[in-house]
């Protein structure tokens, strides 16, 4: 098995480019990980949905990866990299096989391994494809704001807070509607499709939170 050392990552349910990692985030430093190259296809296919290995693979990979601790090393279960000559990031699974979390790497070290894995044998990756992602170009302050958004808009309608859903349905769309149902259906689409009526909400939010 194939090894890199010393290198920082930043796992996340969603994946992020460096260049969007925050300072409060949990940062790890890894002294020891697995690498594997493989083709443009599956890497791709890896970053962009989410999939499942095998129990082969996992018992493979299993306590090969170690990050630095304060005093010691601690032992990461289900964690490697991947790379297709081009691009590395890192993967760590749960104990079924699926990728939990994903990490990209350092504009440098990205670069670096990335040239590495072309020295490489291609590993056939045998996984299996769970759900595709859709491809999003909002930015992570966007997608959080998105799901910020959502959620308080979920709060407001588990707790039957109606007159402000309705409130904020017509400065959205400038019209009322007095079914529930569809004035929360409707926000929750709409902070996805439309700016406009995303940063109205925030208004709104700050406002509410300010009172």
């Amino acid at each position: 098995m194939n090894y890199i050392y010393d290198i920082l990552l930043n796992f996340q349910k969603e994946f992020y480019d460096f260049y969007e990692w925050n300072p409060d985030d949990d940062i790890i430093h890894i002294r020891k990980i697995p690498l594997f190259y493989i083709n443009d296809n599956d890497f791709y296919t890896i970053k962009n949905s989410v999939v499942s290995f095998n129990k082969e693979f996992c018992d493979k990979i299993h306590n090969r990866t170690e990050r630095f601790k304060k005093i010691n090393v601690a032992l990461l279960n289900y964690v490697f990299l991947i790379s297709n000559g081009k691009e590395t990031i890192a993967l760590k699974l749960g104990k079924n096989g699926i990728v939990t979390h994903k990490s990209s790497l350092l504009l440098d070290e990205n670069e670096e391994i990335s040239e590495m894995a072309e020295d490489l044998k291609i590993k056939n990756m045998e996984y299996k494809v769970i759900k595709s992602n859709d491809l999003s170009f909002n930015t992570r302050y966007e997608k959080e704001n998105i799901l910020d958004i959502s959620n308080k808009l979920r709060f407001l309608y588990n707790h039957k807070e109606d007159d402000k859903l309705k409130f904020l349905y017509l400065e959205c769309f400038g019209k009322k509607e007095d079914d529930v149902n569809k004035v929360f259906n409707k926000l929750q689409k709409e902070i996805i499709v439309n700016n406009k009526s995303t940063l109205k909400m925030i208004d709104f939010f700050k406002l509410i939170n300010q009172k």
